[in-house]
């Protein structure tokens, strides 16, 4: 099992004792897990104003995150350092929704990130849930979806060329040439990528997306471009595994913009995006949503809460509380939640 081009995890959240509250609050706001990785750089402090350690290759701000040793946390208020898992475990129903909690049997089940491609990361593939759990990789597979925030003439990989089949990319892993029988397509500003489990797939150099995904770190890596990890090794490749799960015959995903409110709808996720110069109502869900800020500045209010929103901010709001968000100037921002 790949863990997503990852260094060791290394905690930039600081240690915090859980506080006994016996009521869940309608907003948290999260403080994000800021992951190392080789391919990683400083671009989400100087486009999203993350405060990254300096000079550290950070790929990845988790946003919202249950993966263990990997947590995202409440930012303030009574439920201050928090994370995802306790709060999951204190309030599930309360806080997923019913059929969240009954459908995933309790666990938190979506991933949220920002990424920073400051290196071409790996040519890949995720499984589904069939395949993780027969193999004992975890309850979740790998289901996935980009929304472009940056692209410097950016590209990505997506799908297999036409008639690339098991025994053709067999042979391109062998000689080196995966890169000829893989699509690559220019991305901009808002394009959306939905990756279902099996699509070959990577995110290249210069392009910075928002990322929802299920609750996985499961990645299978079909080739590296040589290059070495922190240690100068070789990078570990899952071939075999790689063959096993990928959907030949899928066509390619092109990337695309959407100009309705909900960009995807999937199996395990709904993505919406939506633009505010003034005010826009959210009706309560059965499903907990995260709200992340990816243009301009906001008030999200519920209930009698209010909480002032800056760039690449991002706010969890549990199942059954709407919600209102309101800004003076010219804001985009992104909703992802579980269909019920």
């Amino acid at each position: 099992m790949g863990l997503d081009d990852t260094f060791k995890p290394t905690s930039n959240a600081p240690s915090y004792e859980a506080p006994i509250v016996k009521s869940l609050p309608s907003l948290l706001k999260m403080t994000p897990y800021f992951r190392r990785v080789i391919w990683g750089g400083q671009k989400l402090a100087s486009e999203f104003t993350k405060p990254l350690p300096k000079g550290a290759t950070i790929g990845e701000s988790f946003e919202v995150s249950a993966v263990p040793h990997m947590e995202s946390v409440v930012a303030s208020g009574p439920l201050e350092g928090t994370n995802i898992l306790d709060l999951t475990q204190n309030f599930g129903l309360e806080f997923l929704g019913q059929d969240v909690h009954r459908r995933y049997d309790g666990e938190f089940p979506l991933l949220i990130k920002l990424l920073d491609a400051n290196d071409d990361l790996s040519i890949q593939v995720h499984p589904d849930d069939t395949y993780a759990r027969a193999n004992d990789l975890g309850n979740f597979g790998k289901m996935e979806a980009w929304y472009v925030l940056r692209s410097d003439d950016g590209t990505v990989a997506s799908g297999l060329k036409e008639g690339v089949d098991r025994q053709a990319l067999a042979s391109a892993i062998e000689s080196g040439t995966v890169e000829d029988v893989v699509e690559f397509y220019p991305v901009s500003e808002g394009d959306i990528v939905y990756l279902k489990p099996g699509s070959v797939h990577a995110l290249c150099k210069g392009v910075m997306v928002y990322e929802v995904q299920q609750s996985s770190s499961i990645t299978f890596r079909l080739f590296d471009y040589n290059r070495p990890d922190a240690d100068g090794n070789l990078r570990e490749l899952h071939v075999d595994q790689s063959l096993d799960v990928i959907n030949f015959g899928d066509p390619a995903i092109i990337p695309a913009p959407v100009d309705t409110p909900v960009v995807v709808l999937s199996e395990h996720f709904t993505l919406e995006q939506y633009q505010c110069d003034s005010s826009v109502h959210h009706d309560a869900k059965e499903s907990f949503a995260c709200l992340t800020l990816i243009s301009g500045n906001a008030e999200i209010r519920s209930d009698d809460e209010s909480l002032d929103l800056n760039l690449a901010d991002t706010v969890v709001i549990p199942a059954g509380r709407a919600f209102e968000v309101s800004s003076s100037t010219p804001t985009t921002y992104l909703v992802s939640s579980v269909p019920t």
